[in-house]
């Protein structure tokens, strides 16, 4: 919740003071939200943020004493917790199926031609439908990674992909190697 337009930075800057002032749900769902801001500011939309949050840890010690569920059904009835945030709590938390598509998912699944969604829901599903669930979690960290990384969306580093020579997005020199020679598909960026 708290990485919604923001930096995994400023998120792990904030949350070990966030969990030694609230170590359970309890403390949290009996928390000052305007104490919440203080701590959470940093990450930006602090006051949303604060009050969903307090919200959530509330419901998890109502529904599910104090104890975060582990099936996307229950995480979805949490306040703030839609299929993304379920997914990554599913595969990360728990070790159990989960992909979660974030924009550098769903940009990259487009991109390689895994699909033609933009729906993020839609675009989990097609992939879940190719992979073996082992995979689910894995392929999201790693396309995520890739796209921080080498995919990035502005300034693309094709020469440098591991995958350039099947993507169909790939924007290559003539005779790049292993290229077969196909002159670029547009200017840098194109398609993307």
């Amino acid at each position: 919740m708290l990485s919604a337009q923001t930096t995994d930075e400023r998120v792990n800057s904030v949350t070990p003071a966030l969990f030694a002032r609230y170590p359970l749900p309890a403390d949290l769902a009996g928390a000052d939200p305007v104490k919440v801001e203080a701590i959470i500011r940093p990450t930006g939309f602090f006051r949303v943020k604060s009050k969903t949050i307090v919200a959530l840890a509330g419901a998890l010690c109502d529904k599910f004493a104090g104890e975060v569920p582990a099936s996307m059904d229950d995480l979805v009835t949490l306040p703030g917790v839609g299929r993304k945030t379920a997914n990554v709590v599913l595969s990360v938390a728990f070790g159990l199926p989960g992909l979660p598509v974030d924009t550098h998912v769903g940009r990259l699944s487009r991109l390689l031609g895994l699909t033609k969604q933009k729906d993020p829901d839609k675009v989990e599903a097609e992939l879940c439908a190719m992979l073996p669930k082992r995979e689910w979690g894995p392929i999201s960290l790693r396309l995520i990674l890739h796209g921080r990384r080498v995919c990035i969306a502005r300034r693309p580093r094709c020469t440098e992909c591991v995958m350039a020579d099947f993507c169909p997005s790939a924007v290559l020199p003539l005779g790049w190697p292993g290229h077969g020679g196909r002159p670029p598909a547009g200017p840098p960026g194109a398609g993307r």
